[in-house]
């Protein structure tokens, strides 16, 4: 059997495609941990439901605007019941684009394995903590607006 350019081409795919899903096993973004795509409404807000937002627990979201413009963001529920909202970035690794995982009370980076507890989000110490991100609570909504979203566009460029 002759090797054809069309193996060739067959070989780059399939080398293309492990390398994509080597690097979303690494991030933690296989299965459940996926972004939840949402896009501001008309009145430039991003409303999301967190009344089935269970404590300890937190969801990902990739946030995308008619510019294109994405940014990746997470909100939890710490044990106390507090609404916890950070980008998917720190101030330190947010150049590789690891982002976090949630496990349990605690967020821990995917590029470093520092452990941050969901509890102190909202406080945003720096360094290698979750950036916070400017959010209100409204009933069983929380809401932000797309210029605190796109605030943090910087991280995701």
């Amino acid at each position: 059997m002759r090797f054809r350019p069309v193996h060739g081409i067959l070989a780059i795919g399939l080398f293309v495609v492990v390398g994509l899903l080597a690097e979303l096993a690494l991030a933690g973004r296989l299965g459940k941990n996926g972004f939840e795509r949402v896009s501001p409404g008309p009145e430039g807000q991003v409303s999301i439901n967190v009344a089935k937002l269970a404590p300890q627990e937190v969801r990902f979201y990739r946030f995308l605007n008619s510019a294109n413009q994405e940014v990746k963001f997470f909100v939890g529920r710490d044990g106390g019941g507090t609404i916890q909202v950070a980008f998917d970035a720190s101030e330190v690794c947010f150049k590789t684009k690891r982002g976090f995982k949630a496990q349990g009370e605690w967020v821990v980076c995917n590029k470093c394995d520092k452990a941050f507890r969901l509890a102190g989000v909202n406080n945003g110490h720096g360094g290698c903590e979750p950036v916070q991100l400017a959010h209100r609570v409204e009933g069983d909504k929380v809401l932000i607006s797309e210029q605190d979203v796109l605030g943090g566009w910087r991280y995701f460029r």
